[in-house]
């Protein structure tokens, strides 16, 4: 699975980078006016900034139809923000990803369908033209809280909270090396990455909810850290944005690895109008979504169409 994982999002890139339409690297970025994604900035700064903000909204309103079916309401709306540095030999990457989706069907309370905040902050120092001795900040976490929906023996829904804000939370900080083997793709791996693992609700907490020792609410890990990231326009319209993460935590069972990923598509129709695809996908060994069960893959799939707007 891990194996398969990698190769997918590697084989992405590829296929991405023979296009050699993408997004530039920050150094590439900076020593222009203009890059390949319509950005313009003035070259003789040091910073680089911009991001993309994304809407859909999707209503169905049934009367009497044959068909059958149910009145429903979604809204999802995506934030991508990005603030990248270059002066010499030092480069500072920032990115902020932020994801929220809202449900409400006929005859069920609204619940949210996505919800993710995650800030990735990454220093460098050249030391070759393709690899930087370096050091990663990470923070990831949602903004509001979550159910477990099921019904009860009468048939009634029932929900029960498994997560809010910072409950989980996941702050990673780790020295290591940036491999740049080609623009818009890099590479960070450390081998000495420290996490603290966050629960802070107590109702969670106290359940000994995502491996944290019941009552507490932080977990120290130490490991091993690969977070490879590319950004690039596949064809003229539609561009692509994708981030994994893989960690094996020294201080508990090594052999099991977590991982997370993040894959967006836009495909732009008009000037502010685009198709978007999120799709994310999770395992976490801690993590028991059933009781008495074991961990199982977790993944996430939002298609849309909506307003698209560069910041």
């Amino acid at each position: 699975m891990k194996k398969l994982l990698l190769g997918t999002f590697l084989l992405a890139a590829a296929v991405s980078y023979a296009q050699d339409n993408g997004r530039t690297d920050i150094k590439s970025d900076l020593a222009t006016k203009v890059d390949k994604n319509g950005r313009t900035y003035d070259s003789t700064k040091n910073w680089n900034k911009g991001g993309s903000l994304s809407v859909n909204v999707a209503q169905t309103s049934l009367g009497n139809w044959s068909g059958g079916g149910t009145d429903a309401l979604s809204a999802n709306a995506f934030v991508n923000l990005y603030a990248d540095y270059l002066k010499g030999k030092n480069s500072w990457t920032n990115n902020l990803n932020m994801q929220y989706g809202y449900l409400k069907t006929s005859g069920l309370d609204g619940r949210k369908s996505a919800d993710l905040i995650d800030f990735v902050s990454l220093y460098g120092h050249s030391v070759s033209s393709k690899m930087d001795v370096s050091a990663l900040f990470r923070l990831r976490t949602q903004g509001f809280k979550g159910y477990t929906y099921g019904t009860d023996a009468d048939g009634n829904e029932t929900k029960t909270l498994n997560s809010n804000f910072f409950a989980p939370a996941y702050i990673t900080l780790a020295p290591g090396i940036t491999y740049k083997p080609f623009k818009n793709f890099n590479l960070f791996l450390s081998p000495v990455a420290a996490r603290a693992l966050v629960v802070a609700d107590d109702f969670l907490s106290n359940q000994g909810a995502y491996g944290v020792d019941s009552g507490k609410t932080m977990k120290f890990q130490l490991g091993f850290l690969l977070n490879a990231g590319y950004t690039a326009d596949i064809t003229k319209t539609i561009s692509y944005t994708g981030n994994l993460e893989l960690y094996s935590n020294y201080l508990q069972d090594p052999q099991n690895i977590y991982i997370f990923m993040t894959n967006t598509f836009a495909a732009k129709l008009t000037k502010a109008i685009a198709v978007t695809w999120n799709f994310n996908l999770a395992y976490d060994d801690l993590y028991r979504p059933v009781e008495g069960k074991g961990p199982k893959l977790q993944t996430q799939s939002i298609l849309g169409v909506g307003l698209l707007y560069k910041l």
